[in-house]
């Protein structure tokens, strides 16, 4: 059994780089297929399980390393409680990355999103390092409080805006408290609480800068998603209570866009805004479209309109709602958003006045 961990240790340290990176390619893609929505009881089962092991891990860390100090042996890697470290928090960011993923959009909450992705792809090269506490605490504060925002407003609240931001910030800061509260006894007693003290104070400045983050609407607009969103000639309502819409369709190949680019219109007719918000089960909230029109002469988008409507969570194919508008020729787009402004989707066209091509309709 000696020759065989040995032989096994020796693999390891020769093709760690190629282990590490089917791994995260393998964990993504298992991540990618379970993180569907932010109020699965899978997956939060699963990011809860994370969240302790991680926690348990860097206890153990510190308990394993004041121990040897104690008794001045010689300080000998943890390698089995880093991997286990190193996969809970690469399974944590790989979720947390494609639950932020999917709301917002990419151009809005690019910053925050490059900030997770970095992370989650930096994960195979910070291991040799997690056994620093600084790091530890600062890494699994910023995933903790990550997790506190899409969860809180989805099981507890049932609500978003800037009170439930706060609230879910101080429930993590909690958390942290009481976590730093138990690594000290556990691990420092009466000695080196200074170290607790200052990975505190940075589990703080990582909570002040997301809060900036949150305020200035770089962070995603968790746990609300966009399932679909176009502009269409007309909606109507069948009987069975589904909704028609008439479209000029995209090329087969732009398959991102559920309508096409151009919207060809009769002077004085109105276009549609279609969207479906996805919202966790039992949580309400108000929904606002924006109709914004291009000035050449400014080089900005001005707004035309608003019209704002409220959501309930819990239809997996999202919420539904329209608004309309009456078109000049130009660059046009209808976002989405929040009631405090965040960017949920967004559809961009050009108006132009013409005799309409043959049109599209579909189920919305």
């Amino acid at each position: 059994m000696k020759g065989l961990g040995k032989r096994l240790l020796m693999l390891w340290e020769k093709h760690s780089r190629i282990i590490n990176f089917v791994g995260l390619v393998t964990g993504f893609a298992f991540d990618l297929y379970l993180a569907k929505r932010p109020d699965s009881v899978v997956d939060n089962i699963l990011l809860l399980t994370y969240l302790f092991i991680c926690g348990a891990v860097i206890i153990l860390l510190n308990v394993r390393q004041s121990r040897r100090q104690e008794e001045k042996q010689h300080p000998v890697e943890p390698l089995a409680l880093l991997l286990v470290l190193q996969f809970c928090f690469g399974g944590l960011a790989n979720n947390l990355l494609i639950l932020y993923g999917k709301s917002g959009t990419l151009g809005g909450s690019f910053l925050f999103v490059v900030l997770l992705a970095a992370f989650a792809l930096g994960n195979d090269f910070l291991k040799g390092r997690y056994q620093l506490l600084r790091l530890n605490i600062a890494i699994y504060y910023f995933l903790l409080l990550t997790y506190c925002i899409i969860a809180v407003p989805t099981f507890l609240l049932h609500a978003i805006g800037a009170q439930v931001f706060v609230i879910s910030g101080a429930i993590s800061l909690g958390v942290i408290s009481i976590f730093l509260w138990i690594l000290s006894v556990a691990a420092f007693r009466a000695r080196d609480k200074k170290q607790v003290l200052e990975v505190g104070f940075i589990a703080g400045c990582i909570f002040i800068i997301f809060s900036g983050l949150y305020f200035l609407n770089i962070i995603p607009p968790v746990p609300l998603s966009i399932k679909g969103i176009g502009v269409y000639h007309s909606i109507s309502k069948l009987p069975s209570g589904d909704y028609v819409g008439m479209y000029e369709a995209p090329a087969w190949y732009v398959f991102w866009r559920d309508t096409a680019s151009t919207y060809t219109y009769t002077s004085g007719s109105e276009a549609y805004c279609f969207s479906a918000v996805f919202a966790p089960g039992s949580l309400t909230t108000p929904i606002v479209h924006t109709w914004e029109k291009y000035d050449t002469d400014t080089g900005k988008w001005e707004l035309q309109s608003t019209f704002s409507f409220p959501i309930s969570g819990g239809r997996a194919e999202g919420y539904r709602g329209w608004s309309t508008e009456v078109l000049t020729p130009g660059q046009w787009r209808c976002n989405v958003e929040t009631s405090r402004g965040q960017l949920i989707g967004r559809i961009a066209f050009s108006a132009q006045v013409g005799t309409p091509p043959a049109l599209t309709s579909s189920s919305l």
